[in-house]
């Protein structure tokens, strides 16, 4: 009886049995789940052909339905065990929307054989780092075969090429990991939002709040080496059907996260997984079941995956903190989840009801940190559009916030809110740099605290407008879609006499949202500063309606007085007195009119009110144009020394 002739097929350093149903490494078996096997045989038995994913799927499940996602897990599990890094091809190749194929060389070798090469080849390979490896070198002996037109050359001459090639090699690698530590690459990703898959509209506030936290989760890894895209970017994704490559384009990120859930009374399913954008092939996917209360576990189970399919160096510290996140009430992470989308509405009632959210969750769960950093946020901006007085709204902002810090003093959004508290309230500026610059030390990938120690801190500093500007463009990579953050460096570049950049960053925001309030009002400011008040009127007039804040009908009033309308710009100060006594007024907006009326006694009379307000219109003292026809006057000086501004 003649028995069968086992065979095995080799690549690289691997040998696949598929009698045994082993993978192999240099003789050595290599631990391998049976489905990944499975997908495994079937590449390499169809090598340099292209598997749908249908067909492979039908092979390797057969009679099964199963979810994609469960592939392009294995997959994974392949790309890994066979050592493939980040971005690398070597030996699995995904064609998106269609399959996979199987690019490394493939021999086919019988059972007590070798798989056929020449013991005498110098092999040469250059890889995707532009590293070079010798490979392949046999011992000494008196010729050696080249694997180029296989000349056979004098052993002094082979040696000299490899004592050649070595030395080459060498200098390209040393050059290589020089321009890498010049320019070390930092990933960038970007969080979608997580899909609602439960049919239910009323949960959208969980869908928005998760993607928000794992934002933040994941920003929070190693920002040395990843950046995270900031929520108010990728929002703008929502329910949108644009493809991975065009997201990739205008986000400058490299990967994408995405995700979904389903979720009952006492069950919580949530989907997510890793692509790359330059290829759309999946790097990772899985499914969690768990109970509600532990949302913030999974969290930290995706963190832990996306770093290390990323190829992230954790220290131990960010290590321990993705594995000891605190339970919390799930009653008080839905309530604080609620409070945030209404906060992000940016409405006063969205503010007024993101406030009672915050303090149910606290009431629910005094020992969470994240509702009374919320909280904090939350009276910052109805102090800072205007809603109400600062002198109300920022003592409780800074209770909130230190509160935050007492539970978890790693928080930069605390640290951020003190800073602009500091500053902006307390006229502290010492302290306000350096909550800023804590926070930014705590979470580098933090949009807001760049943001706002750009525009809120270095621009109210004589000779740093450079440093707001670098500020501000970091925030804007971080969050490429925020009109907030884009309307404050046109701003500010125009301030700085880089007027065509600023006009055309505003040009650009108007054309993605005709209607942004804040880039009207900025860009109107611009031309202000410019002496073109013909172009700066009209910029507020499309400003709908015009007493949307106090803000935009004190525009009216200072750019009438510098055309010498004097009737029209008294007219627009008794317009805000009487709107004064229904809701609160900055009182800085009519300090700013009389100045540009040029009447200083009525000017002094309003910015002692906007001081005792403690009005942000007094952080400009030194760096606005605003101040210029007071800046002989005693007074002033005075003002300034009460203010502080270094």
């Amino acid at each position: 009886m003649v028995s069968k002739t086992r065979h095995f097929y080799e690549f690289g350093p691997f040998r696949v049995d598929p009698d045994h149903r082993q993978l192999l490494r240099e003789k050595q078996p290599v631990p391998l789940q049976p489905k990944a096997f499975d997908i495994l045989l079937v590449l390499v038995e169809n090598s340099e052909r292209v598997v749908l994913k249908d067909d492979l799927m039908r092979m390797v499940w057969p009679g099964t339905f199963v979810e994609e996602t469960n592939l392009a897990q294995n997959i994974s599990v392949l790309r890994r065990t066979l050592g493939e890094a980040v971005g690398e091809n070597r030996y699995i190749v995904t064609l998106p929307g269609r399959g996979y194929r199987f690019a490394g060389t493939v021999r086919l070798v019988d059972e007590g054989q070798s798989a056929v090469k020449d013991e005498d080849t110098l092999v040469v390979e250059r890889h995707t780092r532009s590293e070079v490896v010798i490979a392949g070198v046999s011992a000494p002996g008196p010729t050696l075969a080249l694997a180029s037109g296989r000349r056979r050359v004098s052993w002094p001459l082979a040696v000299a090429l490899m004592a050649g090639l070595i030395v080459a090699g060498y200098f390209v690698l040393h050059r290589y990991r020089s321009q890498r530590a010049a320019n070390p690459e930092r990933i960038m990703l970007a969080v979608m939002p997580f899909q609602n898959l439960t049919g239910d509209p009323d949960q959208e506030y969980f869908a928005d709040g998760l993607t928000e936290e794992m934002i933040t989760k994941l920003g929070r890894l190693h920002p040395e080496q990843l950046g995270v895209i900031a929520r108010s970017s990728v929002m703008g994704y929502k329910h949108g059907d644009k493809r991975l490559d065009q997201v990739g384009r205008e986000l400058s990120v490299q990967y994408v996260v995405e995700g979904s859930f389903r979720r009952t009374t006492d069950r919580l399913r949530i989907t997510a997984q890793l692509i790359r954008v330059k290829d759309q092939s999946h790097v990772w996917a899985e499914d969690y079941d768990r109970q509600p209360q532990d949302i913030l576990s999974v969290q930290d189970d995706v963190a832990a995956v996306v770093a290390r399919e990323i190829r992230l160096r954790l220290t131990p510290q960010q290590r321990l903190e993705l594995t000891s996140a605190r339970a919390v009430n799930p009653e008080a992470h839905e309530a604080y989840l609620k409070g945030r989308f209404y906060w992000n509405k940016r409405t006063e009632g969205g503010f007024r009801e993101a406030i009672e959210y915050f303090e149910t969750a606290i009431a629910k769960d005094p020992k969470y940190a994240q509702p009374y950093a919320g909280l904090a946020d939350a009276y910052i901006l109805l102090a800072g559009y205007g809603f109400d007085p600062e002198k109300d709204a920022t003592p409780k902002a800074k209770e909130a916030a230190l509160q935050a810090l007492r539970v978890d003093d790693r928080m930069a959004e605390a640290y951020t809110s003190l800073g602009l508290i500091a500053g902006q309230y307390e006229w502290n500026w010492a302290e306000a740099e350096r909550n800023y610059k804590h926070a930014i030390e705590l979470d580098p990938n933090y949009s807001v605290a760049h943001h706002w120690y750009g525009a809120g801190y270095l621009a109210a500093i004589p000779g740093r407008i450079d440093e707001a500007i670098a500020e501000l463009r970091k925030a804007q990579q971080l969050d490429p879609l925020s009109l907030g953050i884009a309307a404050d460096l046109a701003a500010w570049l125009c301030q700085a006499g880089k007027f065509d950049e600023g006009m055309s960053r505003f040009q650009e925001i108007l054309k993605a949202d005709p209607d942004f309030v804040q880039a009207h009002y900025d860009l109107s400011q611009a031309y202000e500063l410019r002496g073109m008040h013909a172009q700066a009127l009209a910029e507020v007039e499309h400003i709908r309606p015009q007493d949307v804040t106090g803000y935009v009908t004190a525009q009216f009033g200072r750019i009438y007085a510098e055309q010498g309308k004097r009737r029209e710009a008294h007219a627009i100060i008794d317009q805000l007195q009487r709107l004064a006594e229904q809701r609160y007024v900055d009182t800085g907006n009519i300090a700013l009119i009389y100045l540009a009326l040029g009447e200083k006694e009525s000017a002094f009379l309003w910015l002692q009110r906007a001081y005792e307000q403690h009005s942000p219109f007094l952080a400009g003292l030194k760096t606005s144009w605003y101040y210029e026809p007071i800046r002989s006057d005693p007074r002033y000086a005075e003002l300034v020394k009460r203010v502080g501004i270094p």
